[in-house]
């Protein structure tokens, strides 16, 4: 016991055993992807952020009318070396490995009697099944992620440092973070917090300065590039799709709207079975709604179809505004639903981290999907509307690259398709050792019982806040950790379906809460003692 407690909190020697511990179980969790198994794994939403990228490299100018340009510029830099999707996977695998080791050395410098401690929860959470899948997803997680983590890192830093120049990083990290995917915007939601912090310590014009003026720029900027190329000054013109998705099931049509409008809206609702619509207007049980939920929700990407119809010409943004329309009116219509909606997916949020995933039951999923039904080359070939762009001019493009991309799975010697379609995956060393460790993860680490935990901690840290009157750093540090969880929680439960891969993204505030419990004790009897001095 005294040489585990000597390992842990002795405060030598943090960062060599910090990141020993993490590289270890990263090179344990990555090899069998790496050296036997490297299966593309491609979602609905990855045919979209291919076409912006080829644009890119191709010197034209990309509309980013349904995404924005952080990971198609990611892709982009990387394509121009190597087109493939295993490098783009590499690359991601790499910048989480930079990502893990930084975030060592900050909790190193900053917190050096937790500091192993937080290398070893950062490596509970950078080693779940859920984020080695998503990490070398062709989807936008795969740096949104660690990037989201650089974001924490730099908000401890500059609170327990006080220095302006980590106040600027945070502040373009948090700009590069929403033009990833614009779901970092409830990152401003912790940076409101991070103002009333410092308008509590009285700090000089510099420190909002510092934190403002970055990623005001960054973010106009990106708004007056929307107005040039779509005519709307914006982040993303494609949020009224999301909301479209939350009202599909109780949309209506209205003598106010265009025929085309009221005729997309009954394509769609036709298409919906009956007892789902009746379903979300008269029943209030939390877990059959989140299911209806989520189970219509891409329905939105029909109704957009709908909207389009066979008209060729039409762009997304000649049909946004409709959508727009038909979604806030549906919310006015109906705000009771509305409401099932967000306690439902708000629940299921905290559900997620409970949900086990097989890694190897995915990538299974991923190659019988990808190379066996040869699913997103059959959407290509759809002449209806798709969520990939209102610029189609790469879509041949895109249906090339991805033939090649299968071409090249075929020839996979540890993983291979029958006759039938039954996907193979031989047994190596790797996989048995990997399968060991997801089978002791999923059973002591994806756990409800962690939240006992966070709210113990997120509680502690408002008392000490209270107590001190609203100016102990690491209180407030852990106070924005825990909302970080929070907010996110309310932001997805508002516009979209509470998915695993939404959430998993934030759940390393849940498991940073047992250092942060261990930090807010200390502080707790470092105030006790001196109350009892006084």
């Amino acid at each position: 016991m005294k040489l585990l407690n000597k390992f842990f909190f002795d405060g030598r020697k943090t960062f060599l055993k910090g990141s020993l511990i993490f590289l270890f179980f990263f090179l344990i969790t990555r090899l069998p992807y790496l050296v036997y198994y490297p299966v593309n794994v491609l979602s609905n939403d990855s045919a979209s952020y291919m076409t912006a990228a080829f644009s890119i490299i191709n010197s034209l100018t990309p509309l980013f009318d349904i995404r924005t340009p952080g990971y198609p510029v990611f892709l982009a830099k990387i394509w121009i070396f190597s087109e493939s999707i295993f490098t783009v996977s590499l690359m991601q695998i790499i910048f989480s490995l930079f990502t893990g080791l930084l975030l060592i050395y900050i909790f190193s410098a900053v917190y050096k009697k937790y500091s192993v401690i937080f290398a070893c929860f950062l490596t509970v959470y950078m080693t779940s099944s859920y984020f080695l899948v998503l990490e070398s997803a062709l989807l936008t997680e795969g740096i949104f992620t660690n990037v989201l983590l650089i974001c924490a890192a730099l908000l401890i830093l500059s609170l327990k440092r006080d220095r302006n120049i980590y106040l600027i990083l945070l502040s373009v990290s948090t700009a590069v973070l929403i033009f990833i995917r614009p779901a970092g915007m409830f990152f401003f939601g912790i940076m409101i917090l991070l103002i009333i912090f410092f308008i509590i310590k009285k700090y000089g014009v510099l420190k909002y300065v510092s934190l403002i003026i970055p990623i005001s720029v960054m973010i106009t900027g990106l708004c007056i590039y929307n107005y040039t190329t779509l005519g709307k000054f914006t982040i993303t013109p494609f949020g009224e799709a999301n909301l479209a998705g939350v009202t599909i099931l109780f949309m209506e049509t209205s003598d106010e709207y265009p025929g085309f409008v009221n005729q997309a809206i009954q394509q769609t609702l036709d298409s919906i079975p009956r007892e789902d619509k009746s379903f979300v207007r008269k029943y209030h049980n939390l877990t059959e709604l989140f299911t209806v939920f989520k189970n219509s929700f891409e329905k939105q990407l029909e109704f957009a179809g709908n909207l389009m119809g066979e008209d060729s010409t039409k762009k997304y943004m000649d049909i946004q505004p409709y959508m727009r329309m038909v979604s806030m009116d549906a919310i006015k219509k109906n705000p009771g639903i509305y409401v099932k909606f967000f306690i439902s997916n708000f629940f299921f949020f905290f559900r997620n981290l409970g949900i086990e995933v097989k890694y190897f039951d995915q990538i299974i999923h991923n190659y019988k999907r990808n190379i066996v039904d040869r699913r997103y080359i059959k959407e290509l070939d759809k002449k209806k509307w798709l969520q990939i762009s209102s610029d189609r001019s790469m879509n041949e493009k895109v249906k090339e690259f991805l033939q090649k991309e299968i071409n090249l799975q075929q020839q996979l010697k540890f993983i291979s398709a029958t006759g039938n379609g039954e996907v193979i995956v031989q047994s190596t060393f790797l996989k048995s050792l990997y399968e060991s460790y997801e089978s002791f993860y999923n059973f002591f680490l994806r756990n409800i019982v962690w939240y006992l935990a966070f709210f113990a901690a997120f509680a502690f840290s408002i008392y000490i806040l209270l107590k001190t009157r609203y100016k102990n750093t690491d209180a407030a540090i852990a106070f924005l950790i825990c909302m970080i969880f929070l907010t996110k929680a309310v932001m997805v439960s508002l516009v979209e379906s509470s998915l695993e891969r939404y959430s998993y993204t934030v759940e390393f505030a849940v498991y940073f809460s047992i250092p942060f419990l261990l930090i807010l004790i200390d502080n707790y009897k470092i105030l006790k003692l001196n109350s009892n001095k006084v």
